[in-house]
């Protein structure tokens, strides 16, 4: 589990995309210097266990088991990707855990034939020559057109060097493929879990089309607030400085 920002700062849990780790959020606490982040590597990620089960439920309990022996009993959650999708999760099956929820261009629903693309591409092993080679390849791709070469740079300080050699993301393919089958089914009715929810999504990303926009307004009302930020699906590399005065005015209501 990684801690960022004031031990005496105020809480709030912090869950990472597939193929990521906790290390996600470093960039963006320091711009939120009046919070500690508490940000665990999810199961089949960075330091945490690659065993199997990987399923939403099984990361339930992980994070229930973490939350407890951290003594965190409520805060608000900040999930990015398919961590949004398990933080919506966690307020369908304990409410009482989340005091606000900030959703950072969330995978909650993925349309079947993009969760089955994105799995499929799992299968291929993805590796670096070199972390600096693996940092040329995200700022000249098409990953994240606005993110300075720093946010990548940190990045790159996850992954892990295989006995081969090579450099790969700090996560198990195995588990990652589990969690696009996981984001393809339907998420917990929004309807069933209202409360003050931030949703920021990237301009650019095709992630969080209008139409689930529109619906999520729907369901949640006045408890909903949308902000759109300048960056594709890498919402906080792209945008860190908009991300965080959003997040910091919501959190401060």
């Amino acid at each position: 589990m990684h801690e960022f920002g004031p031990g005496a700062g105020r809480t709030v849990v912090a869950l990472h995309g597939v193929t990521g780790s906790g290390l996600t959020f470093r960039r963006l606490a320091p711009r939120l210097p009046n919070f500690r982040f508490v940000a665990p590597d999810l199961r089949g990620h960075g330091a945490s266990t690659k065993d199997p089960p990987w399923d939403l439920s099984m990361h339930l309990r992980d994070l229930r088991e973490t939350l407890d022996a951290a003594g965190i009993a409520r805060a608000p959650f900040i999930g990015f990707s398919f961590g949004g999708r398990l933080a919506l999760e966690v307020v369908a099956a304990e409410r009482s855990r989340v005091e606000k929820l900030v959703l950072l261009d969330p995978a909650l629903h993925v349309a079947t034939a993009r969760a089955n693309e994105r799995a499929n591409a799992m299968l291929a092993d993805t590796s670096y020559a070199s972390a600096a080679d693996a940092v040329d390849e995200r700022v000249a791709s098409a990953f994240a057109p606005y993110a300075p070469r720093e946010h990548w740079e940190m990045w790159a300080e996850q992954l892990d060097q295989g006995a081969d050699g090579r450099w790969r993301l700090p996560a198990s393919r195995a588990a990652v493929i589990t969690l696009w089958s996981e984001m393809a089914t339907p998420p917990p009715p929004f309807d069933q879990c209202r409360l003050p929810t931030l949703l920021i999504v990237g301009a650019e990303s095709d992630l969080v089309p209008q139409r689930l926009i529109d619906r999520y307004k729907y369901e949640l009302g006045d408890f909903l607030e949308v902000k759109t930020v300048r960056a594709k699906h890498q919402v906080i590399g792209d945008a860190a400085d908009e991300v965080a005065a959003a997040i910091g005015a919501f959190l401060a209501r």
